[in-house]
């Protein structure tokens, strides 16, 4: 995505310079990667990391940026404070305030947010534009990928000699291959295969259908298109984002200090409508009865990361569970999230009202936002065999102003949410005791990565996988021998906690996708 975002204006220019390719390193900034500050500056799991950090399964999303990220907004008469009119009209996106915060902000080119701030910028055609970029390269192998460096000052006075030479692993990867299966068994050899990095496509947001201006019976024509005309399949989308999407309510996922610019309350933490009822049945491949309809194409997963707590309860209640009733099981996917302590999505949706900043759950550890899951989304996960993919996002984690740079935001953080998801199936009145340890395959990396999240410290992009790796290991140990915790008895020796964090590294992502990577109509 960041490669992307800065080439997508200039293509012919980079593509004079052999440039145009999702290798190329867009070079980072440093202080920022050491700091392990939010990934604005620099790259967080470009391949080239990916490659270096032996990153061998990744789910890559593509997402067309939400024009709310760079255009104004309108404040309410009656309901705003007058700051908030001022701050509107200074940050504008019809003046220059705008982009130079945006640019800063987001470290992508001043051309990039001037397009994405047009009436030319259309979801639905970058959706396809980033898909036409990451596929054009699958199963090519690079002898040597390629840097930018952006800022004129930077090529002046950086060396990009010097900077490989130094950081190798930053810059340079040798001999590479990134591949994109066509097919169940094209995945399957693939994720064997240790000489190249397993990509699997997703989208993140529905609103990258359009759906900010295409009528509902275009938005279905172009979920067709993408089962029917794409090259490699899509696995999942990531059905809601951060800002309203016309089919469904999105959970609050912005601090605070952020709604000075950005405002996502139009339809925040409703339901789904009826047109959004359609397509996500059209992307299940479900008719209005909930049966297969092969008329559909083949099945693209729902992701329910981002989705209110209210929209995730329809889900549930309108779909996966009438589903399961008639045998058709539907894999939950939270695909990069953190664990709420909360009990139910009825809980979740008494409380949005009171969603501020370090709003935790009553043990002070986890953030108990709707956006994160809780006690009865883990118990759908765990019946349809879904999967949980754990954020390395530091504030999604429950990382507070008052804890931001204790100890805790380190292993410690990333255990105590692996810690609660897994004692939550296990204490479930619902789940049965053959079902409870199941949970142990239902969760996974999930980070969020590339996402300008704030990293927990320790782990700010791919290449410190093997560090943190290491690191539960030591936690999870110390964790079984510390007491006699039903959730951790099957661990009765070191070999089987490193086979446990190898299952939440690889293996248990690897199964999932092999047991439902989707089969293209031909």
């Amino acid at each position: 995505m960041r490669a992307h975002f800065w080439m997508q204006e200039q293509r012919k220019r980079f593509e004079r310079r052999n440039e145009f390719s999702p290798w190329t390193v867009i070079a980072s900034n440093r202080k920022g990667y050491l700091k392990g500050k939010m990934g604005a500056s620099y790259s967080q799991t470009d391949l080239v990391k990916a490659w270096n950090g032996n990153l061998r399964l990744t789910f890559n999303s593509l997402y067309p940026l939400e024009k709310s990220f760079v255009k104004g907004f309108k404040p309410t008469v009656g309901e705003d404070k007058w700051s908030r009119f001022l701050i509107a009209y200074a940050t504008s996106h019809k003046l220059p305030l705008r982009d130079f915060i945006q640019t800063a902000y987001m470290r992508i080119p001043d051309e990039a947010v001037d397009y994405f701030q047009s009436t030319a910028y259309d979801y639905w055609e970058s959706l396809n534009r980033e898909m036409e970029f990451v596929t054009k390269d699958s199963r090519k192998r690079i002898r040597k990928n390629e840097v930018f460096t952006p800022g004129l000052a930077r090529r002046i006075f950086e060396s990009e000699r010097n900077r490989k030479s130094e950081f190798p692993r930053e810059m340079v990867a040798l001999d590479a291959c990134y591949h994109i299966p066509l097919s169940p068994e094209d995945l399957a050899k693939s994720i064997e295969d240790d000489n190249e990095i397993t990509m699997v496509l997703t989208i993140e947001g529905a609103h990258s259908l359009g759906t900010d201006r295409a009528t509902i019976a275009e938005v279905s024509r172009r979920v067709q298109h993408i089962k029917k005309e794409w090259p490699t399949p899509v696995f999942f989308i990531t059905f809601a984002h951060h800002f309203n999407n016309k089919l469904c309510g999105h959970a609050h996922s912005i601090p605070d200090k952020g709604k000075a610019l950005l405002d996502q309350t139009e339809n925040l933490n409703q339901g789904f409508n009826d047109n959004g009822r359609r397509i996500l049945r059209e992307f299940l491949g479900l008719n209005k009865k909930l049966e297969k309809d092969e008329n559909l194409g083949y099945r693209i997963l729902i992701d329910v990361k981002h989705m209110s707590a209210r929209s995730r309860k329809e889900y549930y209640e309108e779909v996966v569970i009438p589903c399961i009733e008639k045998g058709d099981v539907i894999p939950v996917i939270g695909s990069h999230c953190g664990y709420s302590g909360i009990s139910t999505l009825e809980k979740h949706i008494e409380r949005m009202p009171q969603e501020v900043d370090d709003f935790c759950d009553d043990s002070g550890l986890f953030n108990c936002w709707n956006i994160n899951l809780c006690d009865e989304d883990i118990e759908i996960i765990v019946k349809t065999g879904g999967l949980f993919g754990l954020s390395f996002d530091q504030r999604i984690l429950g990382i507070t102003d008052k804890d931001k740079d204790s100890k805790r935001n380190g292993i410690q953080l990333l255990w105590e949410n692996i810690e609660g998801i897994v004692r939550s199936a296990y204490s479930s009145q619902n789940l049965t005791e053959e079902e409870k340890p199941n949970i142990w395959k239902c969760i996974t990396i999930g980070t969020d990565l590339e996402g300008l999240i704030d990293p927990v410290s320790p782990y700010p992009t791919v290449l410190e996988f093997e560090v943190f790796a290491g690191n539960l290991i030591f936690e999870i140990e110390q964790a079984r021998k510390s007491g006699d915790k039903k959730y951790l008895s099957h661990l009765t020796s070191l070999e089987d906690v490193r086979a446990a964090v190898e299952d939440f590294c690889f293996n248990n992502a690897a199964a999932f996708v092999k047991k439902h990577y989707p089969r293209k109509s031909l």
